[in-house]
């Protein structure tokens, strides 16, 4: 009896082992993402060979947004897939057998085990998770996206301090937010205390300044801290 206790208590703590920070998709999360891989694959000029198959698929539990697929291909051999998820669905932001580090926040990555190449720029700056290089557009508000610079213009990317010229494009959200309206502002940007992520510099605070007309409850001076 004594013996049988120890081989299960053995066999347990051989199973245990740490566990894995992603998660297994749901069907219906598996159902959309398939769908958005089948569109990527098919679709006209597609990177991908067109025997890939998913091996495996998780979703981040640091951000559901974000899911990942090991794919093989026996005309191509294996690779990787990077999904994001928007109003609108799953859509495919990175593929290949090397990924660039600007596929996802780089936790995000980690927790989907998802090995990755620094960026090659000079600097970059978060859009809302992705590391971007001279964003033509950068959005500040990431949970709805209401409040967003855009055509913006960068003079010394890469120095110490990158400055732009551009517009701000904000919702009014009147009557409220889904039903309201975006306007537009003149603005210039300074993007600046260049620190490290990972290996590559990026950006962590962007201030914009409305030279004229601003949104109601927006300072004139409006300071953004971005995470790596």
């Amino acid at each position: 009896m004594r013996k049988l206790v120890l081989t299960i208590a053995v066999l347990a703590l051989a199973g245990a082992g740490p566990a894995a920070a992603s998660r297994h998709t749901a069907p219906s999360e598996r159902k959309a993402i398939a769908a958005s891989f089948s569109g990527y694959v098919h679709m006209p000029a597609s990177p991908a060979a067109k025997d890939n198959r998913i091996v495996s698929l998780a979703v981040s539990t640091l951000d559901a947004r974000y899911a990942a697929a090991q794919l093989n291909s026996k005309s191509a051999g294996p690779s990787e897939m990077v999904f994001h998820h928007s109003a609108f669905g799953w859509f495919v932001v990175a593929f290949g057998s090397s990924l660039g580090c600007d596929s996802a926040p780089k936790a995000v990555l980690a927790d989907l085990k998802i090995g990755c190449t620094p960026p090659g720029s000079t600097a970059w700056i978060s859009n809302c998770g992705p590391l971007v290089s001279t964003p033509r557009a950068l959005v500040l508000t990431c949970a709805d996206a209401n409040y967003e610079l855009a055509a913006l213009r960068w003079h010394r990317w890469g120095g110490s301090t990158a400055s732009a010229t551009g517009a701000a494009r904000v919702n009014d959200c009147t009557p409220y937010c889904a039903a309201g309206h975006f306007h537009s502002y003149r603005v210039t940007a300074t993007a600046d205390r260049l620190t490290r992520c990972g290996r590559a510099r990026f950006y962590a605070r962007v201030t914009v300044v409305y030279p004229g007309a601003r949104p109601k409850g927006i300072a004139k001076r409006d300071v953004h801290t971005l995470s790596c």
